[in-house]
């Protein structure tokens, strides 16, 4: 079982700059770093003390693994620009199979850290969850090792339990901030500052460290209030979109309680 000593990062985005850190911290000799954005990727081999260039530059000798981190759609014309190697190659999508490397590379996987990332803010590595999955049984030890030396929470995961997952975090993760932003909209539209409501996002999300989501959920449509659903949404005459959110989700989260009640007759 060969250690993995040496990467090579092909992106300098989010999940690039947080997991190239990430693993120089854990000992890996991160060997360079390539991107479309030559400045990003500068500005990223800079805090790494690495090689840096842009696609048509990658140099791939004496590398154990290639992680391309790039947007989904990125992907195919970016792996056709990476010479032939005997590295393990894997990309940290939670959306692509790892199958649509095989034209790339005899050896290949996925390292998908699920979590969300900013370059601005700095995220301890050791709770994130990790998923991992290779093509070859030999090349699976070996990176679930290194996903051990960066997290707590490593995870064996196949492409389509992985996009099942990705799907989940982007209704827990994405659509959440979203939603968000539309309450910061709807207080800020009346000079009233974000403050007041953080608080109950804060106990919204430390709530469900105790309790499941279902038995979590509050509020008039859980009541079945609709007078003040009503005035909510006539409140709400002048953003129509906002306006056909809060319609569809009340819906839903009413729907979802006459379904519980009829399971259980």
């Amino acid at each position: 079982m060969k250690e993995l000593k040496t990467v090579l990062f092909i992106g300098a985005g989010n999940v690039a700059t947080h997991l190239s850190q990430a693993m120089q911290n854990a000992g890996l000799q991160v060997m360079g770093i390539y991107s479309r954005q030559s400045h990003s990727a500068q500005l990223l081999a800079k805090k790494l003390s690495c090689k840096w260039g842009n696609l048509s530059q990658i140099e791939t000798k004496d590398i154990d693994l290639i992680v391309v981190s790039v947007p989904d759609h990125a992907l195919t014309p970016t792996l056709k620009l990476i010479p032939p190697s005997k590295a393990l190659l894997v990309h940290t999508s939670g959306s692509v199979m790892m199958e649509d490397l095989k034209s790339y590379s005899q050896k290949i996987g996925v390292f998908y850290p699920l979590q969300t990332f900013s370059k601005e803010k700095s995220l301890p590595f050791s709770n994130i969850p990790i998923m991992v999955e290779t093509n070859k049984e030999e090349d699976l030890k070996p990176l679930e090792n290194l996903a051990e030396r960066l997290s707590e929470k490593v995870f064996r995961i196949n492409s389509l339990q992985r996009k099942r997952i990705h799907i989940a975090a982007v209704f827990s993760c994405n659509f959440t901030n979203y939603l968000v932003h539309i309450a910061e909209d709807l207080l800020e539209k009346e000079q009233i500052p974000f403050d007041v409501i953080r608080p109950l996002i804060e106990e919204t999300a430390e709530k469900l460290k105790e309790i499941r989501p279902y038995h979590a959920q509050t509020g008039p449509a859980v009541r079945e209030d609709h007078e003040t659903m009503q005035n909510h949404l006539n409140d709400l005459d002048d953003t129509p979109a906002y306006k056909e959110i809060y319609q569809l989700l009340s819906q839903h989260i009413i729907q979802s309680r006459k379904k519980e009640n009829n399971d259980k007759l």
